[in-house]
């Protein structure tokens, strides 16, 4: 910091006239965190890495890539094979994608984007810009229905999404008889498992909606519309930065033909 002992000796005494408290303590010519201190120190640190990032971000080029966080499922079945096509008509650079979901610190992460679930809370000054409602259906691959359509079934479960099928019964009030079930430690299995021909899961017709034009998934029972929403979150207005707002209105489009 190119400060003398004495220069950080007196910010100190500044810090603790400014707080009313002490912020150390001094013991045989050693010093140790107060209780105080050691909250300022632990929150400070916090601020200063989320300042960090935020500088990191404002000193790169506009436009010339995008930071997105996006999630998991949604990245990986969805969002990746399409990442092409924005590319070609956009003068992006390159999008910098990440997988996560739920609550997300953009300032700290040093992010653009994130693409969420409205299944959170998330803090009141980011901008949100809506991208559609979400629709699930069940699914599975089309000889397994052949198989078992008239019979019981195997249900196959993820443990990061737990209610998914009481969530399906409820908006489509349709019983089944289940043979058995399945669990997977994420959703993305439970969808790979039903192209598998392993059992029927609740898909979004988002993730599921290129395994159905493959004709590796069916939806016997037809989709139907929840009250989650995909959107997109910001720091700030989109608009006010070219590259976010391009990203913003492709996803709108491209997720109009998939939701």
């Amino acid at each position: 910091m190119n400060l003398t002992h004495g220069a950080i000796s007196r910010a100190v005494k500044q810090l603790e006239d400014y707080y009313g408290a002490a912020l150390f303590q001094r013991r045989n010519r050693r010093v140790f965190l107060t209780d105080k201190g050691r909250y300022l120190a632990e929150h400070a640190s916090v601020m200063l890495t989320q300042l960090q990032g935020l500088n990191e971000r404002m000193r790169q080029p506009e436009g010339a890539s995008l930071a997105v966080s996006c999630e998991p499922s949604l990245a990986m079945r969805w969002l990746m094979p399409r990442l092409s096509g924005f590319y070609q008509q956009s003068q992006v650079a390159d999008v910098h994608l990440s997988t996560a979901g739920g609550p997300v610190d953009m300032v700290a992460q040093g992010l653009d984007l994130a693409i969420r679930r409205s299944d959170f809370k998330w803090p009141q000054d980011y901008w949100v810009s809506p991208l559609g409602r979400e629709s699930i259906g069940l699914v599975c691959h089309p000889d397994y229905w052949l198989r078992h359509r008239d019979g019981a079934t195997t249900l196959l479960h993820s443990r990061t999404r737990p209610h998914a099928w009481e969530d399906w019964q409820a908006l489509a009030g349709q019983p089944l008889l289940a043979e058995s079930e399945r669990y997977f430690d994420h959703f993305y299995f439970s969808l790979q498992a039903a192209v598998a021909g392993l059992g029927l899961a609740v898909g979004p017709r988002s993730l599921v909606v290129d395994d159905m034009e493959r004709g590796h998934l069916i939806a016997p029972f037809g989709f139907v519309e929840t009250r989650v929403e995909y959107v997109a979150l910001s720091l700030t207005d989109p608009a006010r930065s070219g590259g976010v707002q391009q990203f913003i209105d492709w996803l709108a489009q491209e997720l109009k033909g998939a939701l």
